[in-house]
């Protein structure tokens, strides 16, 4: 009987043990085959040897155990459950700290104004230079992010960097004023108790207080300062932050203190100058005083010449203010509120100012006829120049315009003349926006000397 025979054989009594119940004994075979799998067991893992295998199986592969995997698995999960738990406390710690320290609200309010900007850069229908404004008899012109807000006795216009008519409203105050930061502005009522806070494209607060309106000043972020009459004292300050929450900061400025009339607020948003009057012993006494949105207590205090009354207070840096009052004009240090330079109008009466930068022009009247007086940042003259009938005078970082019955006048700030232009009509306003606009009755236009 061959092998095959045999083979055979054994295959038949192994079915019939099967079919009866019985288990068979396995034989031994003769002749093993040499591709033969032999299965070993190493640290609890089944491994099977690579005798024989083809070269496309991979080679001593470990079966995972099951319990093993679950376990990682769970373990990955807790810890992307503890990591997902850590950023959420990381993230409202910070929001609470930033609500407390207010810079949330001005991130919030930046992120409006960011808003606004994208809306107006595509959205130009109708712009374009000149633009025809309506308002022919303009109480104050001021730049707006690029653009300008104009106000009259009736009407608020604002409009884009880009020449483009954003919106006009009427706020129906009986003598209206403007406030203006960066990207918004407040309209308040001087003979009243209600103001609005406005961005260029929408109202978004409004407010009435218990005591008339005297003043009001905002910073380049939108934080706002509203100088009210009060009962006991002779001023009432409330500084209100970007989001105007009703927890303002509040200064109670005594009678020896006297009233504001003049406010400027430093570049970091947080600090603040005030120009206060008051009389004593018959005479007029003026003070600045600077003051801390972060501290209670009063700052330091310069005190002007007797008789002098404060005009305006402009932030020139962190540590210079330039105080502007009739009678001279000072640069005083912030921290000491000492003076640092000063210019004397040696008897002529101050008839317009204006400051860009490290630059100053005066616009003084004389016998005579006017005179233009160009300061550097230490209030050295630097040059002299007769003005004839000129009434306002506006200055760039490169340029001084003289505006006339007429025209405006172009001047390099040491004298010399660039160019001159006759508008026909009596310029009322030049601002530094998106360009160098000029305003004449109805109309606003880009300056050249053209």
């Amino acid at each position: 009987m061959n092998r095959e025979d045999r083979e055979r054989l054994e295959r038949r009594k192994r079915m019939l043990a099967r079919e009866q119940g019985n288990v068979p004994i396995p034989q031994p075979a003769q002749n093993p085959q040499p591709a033969q799998r032999q299965t070993k067991r190493k640290n609890g893992t089944a491994q099977q040897s690579t005798a024989g295998k083809s070269s496309s199986e991979p080679v001593g592969v470990q079966t995972e155990n099951p319990k093993i995997r679950s376990i990682s698995e769970e373990l990955r999960r807790r810890q992307r459950r503890r990591t997902a738990l850590l950023v959420g406390a990381v993230v409202v710690l910070a929001a609470a700290l930033a609500l407390a320290s207010g810079v949330l609200s001005t991130s919030i309010a930046m992120l409006g104004d960011l808003t606004d900007s994208v809306y107006l850069a595509f959205n130009r229908a109708g712009g374009g230079w000149p633009a025809s404004t309506g308002i022919r008899t303009p109480l104050q012109v001021e730049e707006l992010a690029g653009g300008f807000v104009e106000l009259d006795g009736e009407d608020v216009a604002v409009y884009s960097a880009y020449g483009a008519k954003v919106r006009a409203f009427q706020p129906g105050y009986a003598r209206p004023a403007l406030a203006v930061g960066n990207t918004r502005f407040a309209v308040y009522n001087r003979a009243g108790s209600e103001l609005t806070v406005q961005s260029r494209t929408r109202q978004l607060y409004a407010k009435n207080f218990s005591s008339p309106i005297m003043l009001c000043a905002m910073s380049d972020n939108g934080t706002l300062a509203v100088v009210t009459e009060s009962d006991r004292y002779a001023a009432e300050v409330n500084i209100y932050d970007p989001a105007f929450r009703d927890t303002p900061y509040v200064w109670k400025i005594t009678q020896e203190d006297g009233t504001p009339i003049a406010m400027d607020f430093a570049p970091d948003n947080r600090r603040f100058a005030a120009g206060t009057v008051a009389a004593k012993d018959g005479q007029l006494c003026t003070n600045v005083r600077f003051m801390s949105l972060s501290s209670d207590t009063a700052g330091s205090v310069y005190q002007a010449d007797t008789g002098s009354m404060v005009l305006k207070l402009e932030w020139l840096s962190s540590g210079r203010l330039l105080a502007v009052f009739d009678t001279y004009i000072t640069v005083l240090d912030t921290t000491s509120a000492a003076e640092v330079s000063r210019y004397d109008y040696g008897g002529s009466t101050l008839q317009s100012v204006s400051t860009c930068g490290k630059a100053t022009a005066l616009l003084l009247a004389v016998r005579g006829g006017n005179t233009l007086v160009t300061l550097n940042e230490k209030l050295t003259p630097l040059a002299m120049i007769p003005a004839g009938l000129a009434e306002k005078v506006t200055c760039t970082a490169t340029e001084v315009y003289l505006l006339t019955d007429s025209g405006v006048e172009s001047y390099a700030f040491d004298g010399v003349q660039n160019w001159s232009v006759d508008l026909g009509t009596r310029p009322q306003a030049v601002i530094e926006a998106s360009h160098t606009l000029v305003f004449t009755p109805g109309q606003a236009n880009i300056l050249t000397g053209n």
